[in-house]
C-alpha cells in the first residue's frame, strides 16, 4: 500500500536541528541556525517555520521553511531557506520516490501559501519529483567541485593561470587564516565595504555591519571566516559555511588594490584544501548571479555547474502583484520560467553519479 501523509506538525527547534545533523543532503543553508541568524538580523520579520511530515509507513521529512513578512502582510511568504538559498527537505533515514512525490505535492498545493523555493542541487528525488508534475521555474545553477580525499591532487586540477596566480600571491607574503576576534570581522566588514563601491553598489544596498556583528556573536563551529593578511592588514576575507559533507562560500571580498596580486585565488585554495583534508565531499561556490567574470573564477579551480533552479508558488493576490508590477516594468516582476532541469547526479554522501563520485 502506498504510503501518504498521516499528520504535518510544527516542528521543534530540538528536532530540526537533529534532522539538520543527521540528514545526508543537508547543506547549512537547511540548518535552524541559518534561519535564527535571519530572524535576529531582521529583527523578527524572517520567522522559523518548520514542519515536521510524517508518512503512514513511519519515515519523516522535516521541511525547514521560513515565514517573511512583506509590505505589511499583504505580500509576505513562506521561502524555503532564507536569501534565497538551498532548501527542500530534510529526511533521517532514505525516502522513495513516492515520498518525493507527496512532499512536493504539500509543497506546492496543500500549503496554501505564496513560496520561494530553490532546490537542493544535492537532492535527486526532488529534481525527479518536479520534472515528473511539468514544474517550472526560474533556471539557475551552482558552482561546486568535489573534494576527493587527496588535497594535493586536488590543487593539480585547478587551470594552470589559477595555480600561477596562487604561487605569485605565496611568494608575495600573504598570510591566510582563519577569523577569531571581533576585530577580525570588523576589518573585514571594511573590506566589504570597499567591495560594494567597487561593485557600483550603494553601501546600504549590501548587508550591513549588523548582520556581520551576529554572524560572529553565534560563535559557531558552522560558521568560519578565513582572512589573508599582508603586513598585518586585513586585504581579503571570505565568509563560509560548514555541515555533514558539504561546505559552502557565501560572501567574499578584497580590496580593489589587491586584486592583480592573486590573493582571492590563494585565500580561496587553502579554504578548498582544508576542507578536503577535513573530510567533507563537496566544496560549493554558490550562484553567480550570472555574472561571466565570477563564473570564470570558479571554473578556474575545477569547480563544474549544478543546476540550483528556484520554484515559485504564488497565491492569486501575488500573481496580481507581479502583473502590476511587470505593466510599470519593474525588473524580476514576472521571473522568466523553464522547465526544471535534470538532476546533475551530485550527491553529498558519496554515491557514484554521473561521473560526481566522491573518493573514498
Amino acid at each position: 500500500m502506498a504510503a501518504v501523509i498521516q499528520r504535518v506538525s510544527t516542528a521543534t527547534h530540538s528536532t530540526w536541528e537533529t534532522f539538520w545533523r543527521e540528514s545526508e543532503q543537508a547543506t547549512y543553508f537547511h540548518s535552524p541556525e541559518w534561519a535564527d541568524i535571519w530572524a535576529e538580523h531582521t529583527r523578527g520579520r524572517v520567522r522559523p517555520a518548520p514542519r515536521l511530515v510524517l508518512f503512514s509507513d513511519g519515515r519523516q521529512a522535516l521541511l525547514p521553511l521560513c515565514f517573511e513578512r512583506r509590505f505589511g502582510g499583504l505580500l509576505s511568504r513562506y521561502v524555503s531557506s532564507p536569501e534565497a538559498t538551498f532548501g527542500g527537505w530534510l529526511s533521517r533515514e532514505p525516502l522513495t520516490s513516492s515520498h518525493a512525490d507527496l512532499l512536493f505535492d504539500w509543497l506546492l498545493h496543500a500549503h496554501g501559501k505564496s513560496l520561494v523555493w530553490r532546490l537542493n542541487p544535492y537532492d535527486e528525488l526532488c529534481f525527479e519529483a518536479g520534472r515528473r508534475r511539468g514544474i517550472e521555474c526560474r533556471s539557475d545553477e551552482t558552482y561546486a567541485l568535489p573534494l576527493g580525499s587527496d588535497p594535493e591532487a586536488l590543487s593539480k586540477n585547478f587551470k594552470a593561470r589559477c595555480r600561477t596566480d596562487i604561487r605569485k600571491a605565496r611568494d608575495a607574503g600573504f598570510s591566510i587564516c582563519p577569523a577569531e576576534t571581533h576585530q577580525d570581522w570588523i576589518d573585514y566588514h571594511r573590506v566589504y565595504q570597499d567591495s560594494l563601491r567597487r561593485w557600483g553598489n550603494r553601501q546600504e544596498e549590501g548587508y550591513e555591519r549588523r548582520l556581520f556583528e551576529v554572524l560572529f556573536e553565534r560563535r559557531s563551529p558552522y560558521i568560519q571566516l578565513w582572512l589573508a593578511r599582508h603586513g598585518g592588514q586585513v586585504v581579503s576575507g571570505n565568509i563560509c559555511f560548514y555541515a555533514k559533507r558539504h561546505v559552502v562560500y557565501w560572501l567574499g571580498a578584497t580590496l580593489e588594490s589587491q586584486l592583480a596580486s592573486g590573493v582571492a585565488k590563494l585565500l580561496m585554495s587553502e579554504i578548498i584544501q582544508d576542507s578536503c583534508r577535513k573530510g567533507y565531499g563537496w566544496f560549493d561556490f554558490n550562484p553567480s548571479a550570472t555574472l561571466p567574470g565570477v563564473k570564470f573564477f570558479k571554473e578556474g579551480f575545477g569547480a563544474r555547474p549544478l543546476p540550483a533552479p528556484v520554484v515559485y508558488v504564488d497565491t492569486r493576490l501575488k500573481q496580481l502583484a507581479r502583473a502590476c508590477a511587470a505593466r510599470l516594468h519593474i525588473e524580476g516582476a514576472k521571473p522568466d520560467l523553464a522547465p526544471l532541469p535534470a538532476p546533475a547526479g551530485a550527491s553529498l554522501n558519496g554515491s557514484a553519479n554521473s561521473g560526481f563520485a566522491l573518493s573514498a
